[in-house]
């Protein structure tokens, strides 16, 4: 094998690691969508499991991340390049979020027990 062929091959080689790669990190940034719906799920089940003590605060934060996974999940059809910054920037805002409302869900819940 000479010098020449080896290096072709090793480039198709690296070139099918570059799309596995890509396609490994797309398949991440759906399961983190898919984590995040499952966290949006729960947090609606304590909401509607609270109801009563439910702030519209903790409503409107809930439509907020609502929002947030749908705008990222719409992204993620994009080029994985674009999906997994979206990725990245939707991240911490969602986490915030979800903070959010717990902490909401929380204060409901102390001021539904006086």
């Amino acid at each position: 094998m000479t010098t020449e062929e080896r290096i072709a091959r090793l480039e198709k080689q690296i070139e099918r690691l570059e799309q596995r790669e890509v396609e490994l990190r797309k398949q991440m940034a759906a399961a983190q969508l898919d984590q995040w719906y499952a966290r949006i799920e729960d947090l609606e089940v304590q909401a509607r499991l609270g109801a009563m003590e439910t702030s519209d605060r903790v409503q409107e934060l809930l439509a907020q991340t609502r929002s947030r996974w749908q705008e990222a999940k719409t992204q993620l059809a994009k080029p994985t390049e674009v999906a997994s910054e979206v990725i990245d920037s939707v991240r911490s805002s969602i986490d915030d979020l979800f903070k959010d409302v717990r902490k909401a869900l929380v204060d409901a819940k102390e001021k539904a027990r006086r």
